[in-house]
């Protein structure tokens, strides 16, 4: 086996002597900028017979939307939207809650009893925690019917301090709500009484209560009518 020392650069031995010709030509015309040509009509629904490989390599690349060169500027990061930028409207589930924790509030529960406390924590099912709670036990005046003097207050109540923290079921809620500070001590339709005599009309008031709703309980039964909560016969 011979070896040829002038033999041409660029190609195998063997190679015709004009590969590398050929092939700094074919460099030469890939760098030239393609002249413009007209556009060609094509059929619609048929492949494009134009060089480019059916437009796959002669797509239009995406928009760049900022420099996404290695060490390059970065676009500002999206605003956040925080709660103090929403209206009050906004929040329709336990979130009202958010703008009621450290402060007093009072809640009434299904079973008509009333915690007044300070909201300290609470999660996304209304479970609620209050600290410094009262009881707040309430009974009809019994001077007061609704044909005597307006000033008369309507309700007799008392408020009972309760130890330790108060944990509250978020599904026992009926209504939640802050205190006015301003107008605690005088409450509109109220007047503070003694625990024993707000404890006594209390229980006889709710004794004709559960009788009243026993009556209506069974009266619905009979009319095929499940009794709703609290009135369970």
């Amino acid at each position: 086996m011979s070896f040829n020392p002038n033999q041409p650069h660029g190609g195998p031995a063997g190679a015709p002597p004009n590969v590398t010709m050929d092939f700094n030509a074919m460099l030469q015309r890939s760098m030239q900028v393609p002249e413009q040509q007209d556009q060609i009509s094509e059929v619609p629904g048929r492949p494009s017979s134009s060089i480019g490989y059916g437009g796959v390599y002669s797509a239009t690349p995406p928009p760049q939307h900022g420099p996404n060169v290695l060490g390059g500027a970065r676009g500002p990061p999206p605003q956040q939207i925080l709660p103090v930028d929403l209206p009050p409207q906004a929040f329709l589930t336990s979130a009202m809650l958010l703008d009621m924790v450290d402060k007093k509030v009072d809640v009434l529960l299904r079973d008509e009893k009333e915690y007044i406390g300070i909201l300290r924590s609470y999660d996304q099912f209304a479970n609620l925690v209050l600290t410094e709670c009262y009881e707040r036990i309430a009974a009809r005046n019994p001077d007061a019917s609704p044909s005597s003097d307006p000033s008369i207050p309507r309700w007799l109540i008392h408020d009972v301090k309760l130890p330790g923290i108060m944990t509250i079921r978020g599904e026992n809620v009926t209504i939640c709500a802050t205190v006015d500070l301003d107008r605690e001590e005088n409450p509109k339709g109220a007047k503070f009484a003694q625990v024993d005599q707000v404890r006594e009309l209390a229980a006889a008031q709710k004794a004709e209560k559960r009788d009243v709703d026993s009556r209506k309980a069974n009266a619905l039964k009979q009319a095929g009518i499940e009794a709703g909560f609290g009135m369970q016969g």
